[in-house]
């Protein structure tokens, strides 16, 4: 029975007290489990790339700011340092793009910073459209603002062509230079097709809609037809050569064999203006820009930033392209 207040309100019974077994330690809170080494690198690398993703961002944005010209970014009286690399076709890829050499070539000459343009060239050629797209972007450029080359390796074909139209080219005395040209190649693979046991069936309306299919002999009626539109190509390479280099087509002509040159031998031949290396084509881009002093370099070429860590990692950075498109362009004129 509860017992009452003297006022006869009833109280709640006190609660009895758990026993405590003797010689029992009382029960403990369950322990925290310590992270282990695997998980801590895994958190500093996720955080790491946090950071340099974002540092990436900046650089994107402050290149951005600066390819439009923007006295901000302005660094003086500057040449800006064009890269034209590899084999020169379309298809807006490469630093041998038609797409991306007309584009470096508008920012520079937006950018009043810059006083003249040094195009450096290590180039076996490419393609006759392209090569003739980049040079007449070069020819017009070169009548706004100085345009000097600096040739690499090799500076040959379409990479000629493309020299040819600047202002001044400054190759080294064993760079490769001229072989001012055309080319075609025509790849027949019938027989080993024919070996395997593949047969190729070409469905076509147009007499000469085929030409030049690697699945069969190139007709001699085709064969002329081609030689025709190579001649035209050719006197085209010249007559821009001759103009480029104030030479007369006769000249140029006697050298259009296609051979490579030397840089000394090409100097004695008047395809280049003097022997050099990098360092003395920004030099003399500088005096024809009328920069005075040690001149700024500018360049509106991206660079990745997280591209270190992307090799450091054994993975491919995503800023560079796979061409996978030089096969199928192999056949054309070049």
């Amino acid at each position: 029975m509860d017992s009452q207040t003297p006022e006869g309100i009833p109280q709640p019974a006190s609660q009895p007290v758990p026993a405590v077994a003797v010689g029992y330690p009382p029960p403990q809170p369950p322990a925290k489990k310590r992270m282990s080494a695997g998980a801590k690198w895994a958190i500093g690398l996720g955080i790491a790339f946090v950071v340099l993703t974002i540092v990436s961002c900046c650089g994107s944005i402050w290149l951005l700011g600066s390819e439009t010209g923007s006295s901000a970014f302005s660094l003086g009286d500057s040449v800006c340092v064009i890269h034209l690399e590899g084999v020169i076709q379309g298809g807006g890829t490469g630093s041998a793009s038609p797409e991306y050499i007309l584009d470096q070539l508008d920012q520079a000459l937006a950018d009043d910073s810059v006083k003249a343009i040094l195009l450096r060239i290590d180039s076996p050629g490419g393609t006759v459209a392209a090569s003739q797209e980049i040079s007449l972007a070069v020819k017009r450029a070169s009548e706004q603002k100085p345009v000097v080359v600096s040739v690499g390796d090799i500076c040959a074909s379409g990479g000629y062509m493309v020299a040819s139209q600047a202002d001044e080219i400054i190759a080294s005395p064993g760079s490769s230079v001229g072989s001012i040209g055309v080319i075609m190649e025509i790849a027949n693979v019938e027989g080993l097709l024919d070996k395997i046991g593949v047969d190729f069936i070409t469905l076509h309306e147009g007499a000469y809609k085929d030409a030049g299919s690697p699945y069969r002999p190139v007709t001699e009626e085709e064969i002329a037809m081609l030689n025709e539109q190579l001649k035209i190509v050719y006197d085209q390479f010249i007559k821009d050569v001759a103009e480029g280099r104030d030479m007369s087509e006769s000249d140029v002509r006697e050298l259009a064999t296609g051979w490579v040159w030397l840089g000394s031998e090409a100097l004695d031949l008047g395809l280049i203006d003097s022997l050099g290396n990098y360092d003395d084509a920004v030099d003399r881009a500088a005096e024809l820009g009328g920069i005075e002093g040690e001149p700024a370099i500018v360049s509106y070429e991206y660079v990745d930033p997280l591209s270190g860590l992307y090799e450091s990692l054994g993975i491919k950075s995503p800023a560079d392209a796979i061409d996978a498109d030089t096969l199928r362009r192999i056949a054309l004129p070049r």
